[in-house]
């Protein structure tokens, strides 16, 4: 690996991985061993609703992150990033990069951040000095959330956080990266993010298995979904797509099958199509278009938080023997969305002596140890 282009980096970048293997483990052996807090609190056991490269991902950045949700007098020791499960399949490469985090209290809420990075930081502690530090690779989880927070940031310093809680501001300056694209990349990584709003609450559905192509085609139906509570109903998206076209005549239609389970059970005429979920319920979704999509939303009553269930997109050219099914998407139900914003970012991504950065709701799941 190439060292990191900057004479002051406090180590070269060949020597990191022997210089920081004990104090990675013992930072990892800690994380599973010390009381635990997860931001945003209800994606604990919840995959975020999308995926960020903020802030590990950029060479040249400040990322402030206010959280409001974690457990007063918490005393933390490092905080940690996930692995994106719903959004992208396959392998991100690992990488190095150098940063440095300090800590506060913040005189601002989540919900007042300023895009003024001073306006939002306390006095500082200085708790991760600049140093580089290696990231694993990670590959897609086989189910949503992913069980561990591999990209781990040790504190040299544990920091406590107040007897009366409040806002805890993370500021993150990232300098350099290093990684098989090569030196101060802008690197795709994909961390769990989770977009917060107090209206709604989205669960991002989870695709496995694959579907089967209509006949006449190559090319197999697929489907996106993401689930929404919207305080007194849940409603789902679905964009399915290359289902069974729209030959002219009308007859050609999209399906919803709702289970509580999974299961493999090839159509009986159509065995390279496969039912992959118990099917306790249909629903209609609508007429498809002539290339076969077909995007619709369907609302049904509250169901309780956490209840996984698995849902197949399909269409049926009707009066045919024209059917297919798409992937399998599995999907939590999610809690209603917060009273107020329990986190925020504000983001310079390309400059890190910015005095300001942009203000978002869309914030990486951390886990602090």
């Amino acid at each position: 690996m190439p060292r990191l282009l900057h004479p002051d980096s406090p180590l070269p970048t060949a020597l990191v991985p022997l210089a920081l293997a004990a104090a990675l483990a013992t930072s990892s052996a800690r994380a599973q061993a010390q009381p635990q807090a997860v931001s945003p609190a209800d994606r604990t056991s919840l995959e975020g609703s999308s995926f960020t490269h903020f802030p590990l991902g950029r060479p040249n950045a400040r990322f402030q992150f206010l959280h409001q949700d974690l457990p007063a007098g918490f005393a933390l020791h490092g905080h940690a990033f996930r692995r994106d499960a719903a959004q992208v399949r396959g392998v991100v490469d690992g990488f190095a990069a150098e940063l440095e985090v300090s800590l506060s209290m913040s005189p601002r809420t989540p919900a007042t951040a300023s895009a003024t990075f001073s306006d939002n930081a306390g006095a500082a502690t200085v708790v991760l000095p600049r140093t580089t530090l290696v990231f694993p690779a990670t590959a897609r989880p086989q189910l949503d959330p992913a069980t561990s927070f591999d990209l781990i940031v040790p504190y040299a310093l544990p920091f406590v956080l107040p007897p009366g809680g409040g806002t805890l501001c993370v500021d993150t300056v990232m300098f350099a990266n290093v990684s098989s694209a090569g030196v101060d990349r802008s690197l795709s990584i994909y961390l769990d993010s989770h977009e917060i709003s107090t209206t709604t609450n989205e669960q991002a559905g989870f695709r496995t298995g694959s579907g089967c192509a209509a006949l006449g085609s190559t090319t197999p139906a697929t489907a996106t979904m993401a689930l929404r509570h919207l305080g007194s109903a849940l409603q789902l998206d679905v964009a399915a797509r290359n289902g069974v076209p729209n030959r002219g005549n009308g007859l050609s239609y999209s399906y919803l099958a709702f289970g509580v389970g999974q299961v493999t059970s090839p159509w009986p005429f159509r065995p390279a199509c496969v039912l992959q979920t118990s099917t306790e319920h249909w629903f209609v979704l609508g007429q498809n278009d002539a290339v076969g999509t077909c995007d619709a939303s369907l609302q049904w009553p509250m169901l309780p938080s956490g209840y996984r269930v698995y849902l197949q997109a399909g269409s049926i050219e009707l009066g045919t023997s024209d059917l297919v099914f798409s992937d399998l998407t599995q999907m939590m139900t999610p809690p209603a969305a917060p009273l107020t914003l329990p986190a925020a970012r504000i983001a310079a991504s390309t400059n890190r002596a910015s005095l300001t950065g942009a203000v978002s709701t869309a914030v990486p799941v951390t886990l602090f140890f």
